[in-house]
């Protein structure tokens, strides 16, 4: 707990921190409430899925050329004018009658949205003093499980006064993220990154090819990442459906079942913070990522177990407490083994990877909505698909030793 107070008196990362926890509180007012705007006006079907696959489609493409824009005009610009236009958009979402627009609408939001997560993970390491890696990731995690418990909670609440008070509300927390992001420190720009931006995406995907190939263990993290995205993307609407269909609650009670996920990973942040040393003389960072990836895994199948929703958030609130743990680990281990600057590379070609999968998950939902599979199945599918694959990386684990960042 010392570095955490240590890390938040200093004032870039405490600015960086306060700007990470504003835009997870804004995106998880939208991702909790959009689901509920769609399936008042278009049903909850084929719109549904099609929404939220156009959150992330566009950056699956985008996320190479905008990991060259970030290099060349600094992470901390971008990603601030992004915010801004995304609160701008977020406001004219309940003004969208008309189902192609509202699709429209959301697609320009995931274009934009190509430029924050690498921007703001990119920064990370930037603002975090060294030795203090384990306790500022932690303590990123915390901001994101923040968004997360009080998003969804606060993005239910919010609908009561109508969509368009409740989108404008979270459109004005979204743009004080980006005036918090635009005050952080602008690197010096590097005259090597003044070529063209198409000319930079070749050199950087040759160069995270090479680190994927050279650095042990980085696969591993990769393999571990995704799977995660997929079983993150199927979750959610596997969550709307159950709460409607198995637990015969209101569309706005789902809010609570992502609420409880927040809670279980804020106790995880704390236990992270209080065992996090010892843990990591047991195990390495990266072994720690796996195990706790398996964990969080096995009690998200466990979900299909749960007969009421007072179950089902016990659950996502255990699940919660590995997850946080190998988040935190799982950029530690990074950061063990790149430098911040190949932490950027690795970062825009890292992130289409990661929508991709997490598309997957999402697109996978149509299976159920199309009656291919029941829901169980569903759940099923996605939750052994996202876990199986660590299993081989984790049983190599004891062949994938840190390399030093600088020597990455």
């Amino acid at each position: 707990m010392h570095d955490w107070k240590t890390l938040l008196a200093t004032p870039s990362f405490r600015a960086f921190w306060l700007a990470l926890l504003c835009n997870n509180l804004g995106s998880w007012c939208v991702t909790a409430s959009l689901p509920i705007l769609v399936a008042a006006r278009f049903g909850a079907g084929g719109a549904l899925v099609l929404s939220l696959g156009l959150r992330i489609l566009p950056k699956i493409v985008l996320a190479p050329l905008s990991g060259a824009l970030l290099r060349r005009f600094g992470p901390a610009r971008i990603s601030s004018l992004a915010m801004a236009a995304i609160g701008g958009l977020t406001a004219l979402l309940p003004w969208c009658n008309d189902l192609v627009a509202l699709q429209a609408v959301i697609a320009v939001i995931g274009t934009l949205d190509v430029f924050v997560m690498p921007g703001l993970m990119s920064m990370r390491s930037r603002v975090t003093p060294n030795g203090l890696e384990m306790a500022g990731n932690t303590l990123c995690s915390v901001a994101d499980r923040l968004g997360k418990i009080a998003g969804p909670t606060l993005g239910g609440i919010a609908l009561l006064a109508g969509f368009p008070a409740a989108f404008s509300g979270f459109a004005v927390v979204i743009g004080l993220s980006s005036l918090v992001v635009a005050r952080l420190p602008q690197p010096e720009r590097d005259p090597a990154h003044a070529a063209p931006a198409v000319w930079q995406v070749a050199g950087m995907l040759r160069e995270f090819g090479q680190m994927v190939l050279g650095v042990r263990g980085l696969a591993g993290l990769l393999i571990c990442a995704i799977s995660y995205m997929v079983m993150l993307g199927g979750l959610r609407p596997f969550l709307f459906w159950a709460n409607r269909d198995w637990y015969g609650a209101s569309d706005t009670a789902w809010t609570g079942l992502l609420a409880a996920q927040g809670v279980g990973a804020l106790v995880g942040a704390l236990i992270s913070g209080l065992y996090s040393r010892p843990l990591l003389r047991l195990m390495s960072a990266y072994t720690l990522t796996l195990v706790t990836g398996l964990l969080e895994g096995a009690v998200h199948l466990a979900l299909l177990l749960a007969a009421t929703s007072v179950q089902a958030m016990a659950l996502l609130a255990l699940a919660g407490i590995p997850e946080i743990l190998s988040t935190a680990t799982w950029f530690t281990a990074v950061q063990e083994r790149l430098s911040p600057q190949r932490q950027g590379v690795l970062f825009a070609f890292a992130a289409p990877l990661w929508d991709s999968a997490y598309a997957v998950g999402v697109m996978s939902a149509g299976l159920h909505a199309s009656g291919v599979l029941s829901l169980s199945a569903y759940w099923a599918m996605v939750s052994l698909a996202s876990s199986l694959p660590i299993v081989p990386a984790l049983l190599m684990a004891s062949r994938a030793p840190v390399q030093p960042a600088s020597a990455a």
